[in-house]
């Protein structure tokens, strides 16, 4: 005979068995993570630190799983992009296209790559001793300058922009640590560097460096690619003088590859990126996330660039 408590131990059993097939069963109904490749700058970069944010932020809870991949610059990131497995979006500086125009024009980006949103923008530093008597970008003709490392968004965009202006230099590929190294000795005349203001390298020069940022005026030949910014005291206080300093920014975007179709798993990891990502955006714009994120704009139009048409009509919905 089946005593009472031989009876509530079976069916408390039986209860727990058939919550747990309930929770295979809907498990293995469920769409399994998308792992989502997303290529950023070097080490110690603004656009790290960004796509850290993003894995930190949305891995886990959504239906997403971000993989933030350290990188070699907007032209090795295009790169990527088009030619690398598991690379599904990249940081890059929206000037990679106009460049590729101009010095590549029958490159595979060009017609294949869109955009899902500017996420904040690169600001150009030009960098020189107090006593080179240089004052603004057009005193470079003839000097021997630092662009940054080769094929990094620093070298990318310098020598775009002194292209555009006709100005001609002795150009070298440094660190951007070697390159201020080398003015400060003297072996160089001026150093580019491009990124979010304001630049941690750049916070630690001292007073007694006798550096300084100098000008790079807004010019109609750079306002299809470039917008017009400026430095101030606040943002760097031992380099810049008299309150401010005009220079460019380029936007930094998140790019992707456009030309997957539609359904295909590629295409649909992009969908499930761009939803996610929609979702959680108040997320990366609170501490502990950068504070760049706050410089997202979703309604913002970039030059020579087209935006992912799902992306663009989720926003327009």
């Amino acid at each position: 005979m089946i005593t009472r408590f031989k009876a509530v131990l079976i069916a408390t059993v039986g209860m727990v068995y058939l919550a747990m097939s309930l929770q295979a069963f809907a498990q293995s109904n469920q769409e399994p993570k998308r792992n989502i490749g997303i290529m950023a700058g070097g080490i110690g970069t603004t656009t790290a630190r960004l796509a850290e944010d993003l894995s930190r932020t949305m891995s886990g809870k959504s239906s997403v799983q971000i993989r933030a991949m350290l990188g070699k610059g907007s032209e090795q990131s295009i790169n990527d992009l088009l030619y690398l497995r598991g690379v599904d979006l990249a940081f890059v500086n929206a000037d990679i296209l106009a460049n590729i125009r101009i010095t590549k024009p029958n490159h595979p980006a060009l017609g294949n790559l869109a955009y899902l949103a500017k996420v904040t923008d690169s600001e150009l530093h030009l960098l020189v001793r107090k006593d080179s008597g240089i004052n603004d970008i057009y005193d470079l003709k003839t000097k021997k300058i630092s662009v940054g490392n080769k094929g990094s968004g620093s070298a990318l965009t310098s020598r775009l922009v002194m292209r555009i202006l006709g100005i001609k230099t002795s150009t070298a590929f440094m660190s951007a640590t070697v390159g201020l190294d080398e003015l400060r000795r003297g072996t160089l005349d001026a150093v580019f560097f491009v990124g979010a203001k304001p630049l941690p390298l750049l916070l630690n020069i001292r007073e007694d460096d006798e550096l300084k940022l100098v000008g790079i005026p807004f010019s109609t030949q750079l306002a299809s690619i470039y917008q017009q910014s400026e430095f101030l005291v606040d943002d760097y206080p031992t380099i810049v003088e008299n309150k401010f300093v005009p220079t460019l920014s380029v936007p930094v975007i998140l790019a992707v590859y456009n030309k997957f179709a539609k359904g295909s798993f590629r295409y649909n990891n992009l969908i499930k990126f761009s939803e996610a990502f929609l979702d959680d955006i108040p997320l990366l714009q609170k501490p502990p996330r950068h504070p760049k994120w706050k410089d997202l704009d979703l309604t913002a139009t970039v030059e020579g660039w087209k935006r992912f048409t799902y992306f663009e009509d989720v926003l327009v919905r």
